[in-house]
């Protein structure tokens, strides 16, 4: 696969205070995201996630190394308009993405500032909301839904702009289970559409329906890989203050017991089929 994001040990760092201490938030990360793929980043608070996913978009550049999307340096200004219509960006809190009193209107608020034509943008701005299965809500006010609606409307804001790309940081930190479930099947049906996904999260069983997860710590990449070989890990990651998906531990209990369960149990899903079998 065509690689569409290549960080190539990336610093980052913060100056802070009146003596103006810099503070290293990221410290010689690399790895790359390849183009139509899912890749979930975890870690604790400061451990850098956020930070690599606004370098990604160029909200902050490097202090050193490169961040490169589809062939762009972020570190040349001159790039950065065609990085954020490539690269779109979902925080955790939908309220400070939500601009419009109705609904239809913020999906509209990004293409609109693109220029796009009036004609195009009422096509990106329904088939948006058909996506995230929020059509129904066009004319509604964005105060009156639920935190996971107003989530999935922010990704429809998103979804309008035509991006190659859509960097989600922390979208279910502050929804409740079912919230959680509607924002995630979401971005899996994206995913399936070819849209290359960063999840930034800290659930562990949200990472775990990704291709490939980076764990940071500290601002260090400390594990990469397919999330069957990091969950693999738990000892690693549980001295990282991480824990792994609940199935994974159902099932690494079951085998110290001798009860023959195969790797690459990752969901309850999968422990289901795998005991009714």
């Amino acid at each position: 696969m065509q690689d569409f994001i290549r960080i190539e040990n990336l610093v980052f760092e913060y100056v802070k205070g009146e003596d103006n201490t810099s503070v290293r938030a990221i410290d010689d990360v690399s790895f790359v995201v390849e183009k139509g793929s899912f890749t979930a980043v975890i870690g604790q608070n400061g451990s850098g996630k956020s930070t690599l996913a606004k370098n990604i978009n160029g909200l902050l550049t490097p202090t050193s190394g490169k961040v490169v999307v589809d062939g762009l340096d972020t570190s040349d200004h001159d790039n950065i308009w065609n990085i954020r219509q490539r690269v779109a960006m979902v925080f955790q809190n939908p309220d400070n993405q939500i601009v419009s009193s109705i609904v239809e209107d913020d999906v509209a608020f990004g293409p609109e500032n693109l220029g796009v034509d009036p004609v195009e943008i009422r096509r990106r701005v329904d088939e948006a909301l058909v996506g995230v299965e929020m059509y129904d809500f066009r004319k509604k006010a964005p105060h009156m839904l639920s935190g996971g609606q107003k989530q999935r409307i922010a990704i429809a804001g998103a979804v309008a702009m035509e991006p190659e790309c859509i960097v989600f940081d922390e979208p279910t930190a502050m929804l409740d289970p079912r919230g959680r479930s509607e924002v995630l099947s979401v971005i899996r049906k994206l995913n399936r559409r070819g849209i290359t996904v960063l999840l930034i999260t800290h659930f562990m069983d949200e990472a775990a329906q990704a291709d490939k997860i980076i764990v940071m710590d500290k601002g260090l990449k400390k594990i990469e890989g397919a999330p069957a070989e990091v969950f693999r890990k738990a000892d690693e990651l549980k001295a990282l203050s991480l824990d792994v998906p609940p199935a994974v531990d159902l099932a690494l209990k079951l085998r110290e017991r001798n009860i023959d369960i195969p790797e690459g149990i990752l969901t309850i899903d999968d422990m289901v089929d795998c005991l009714c079998r």
